[in-house]
């Protein structure tokens, strides 16, 4: 069962958070947390919960477009708990014109399990080198 609930988290971090981000679909992106989740962006202010998150989210993607590429590095669960740390290379096109960017981002992504499927219950993020 572990390697299975393993390969879950590892495919909402891999494939179905980018996705999310990708197409800026705000419900599919909200389906993703716990009712109480904690979203820690890396210089913004924290959100608390589904409809505070989305508010941050949404403002996030208002001038651009993010392409983001996961890649877990560790993945662990402990019954109905879990955590991945990974990291983001992220292509930001700001929707003005000007010339894309690439960021990197580490993060820390704590995980609760509800009924049959993962949820992101704490997500941080920050900017690397």
């Amino acid at each position: 069962m572990k390697l299975h609930d393993q390969d879950q988290i590892r495919r909402i971090f891999e494939e179905v958070y980018p996705d999310n981000v990708r197409s800026g679909d705000l419900s599919a992106y909200a389906d993703m947390y716990t009712e109480d989740a904690l979203w820690m962006p890396p210089n913004g202010i924290d959100r608390c919960g589904i409809p505070d998150i989305l508010e941050g989210f949404a403002g996030s993607i208002a001038d651009k477009d993010i392409d983001p590429i996961f890649t877990a590095e560790e993945i662990e669960v402990k019954g109905d708990s879990g955590y991945v740390i990974g990291i983001s290379l992220a292509t930001i096109r700001p929707k003005d014109g000007s010339p894309s960017t690439q960021i990197k981002y580490r993060a820390l992504w704590l995980m609760q399990k509800d009924g049959d499927r993962w949820k992101i219950a704490r997500q941080i993020w920050n900017v690397k080198p």
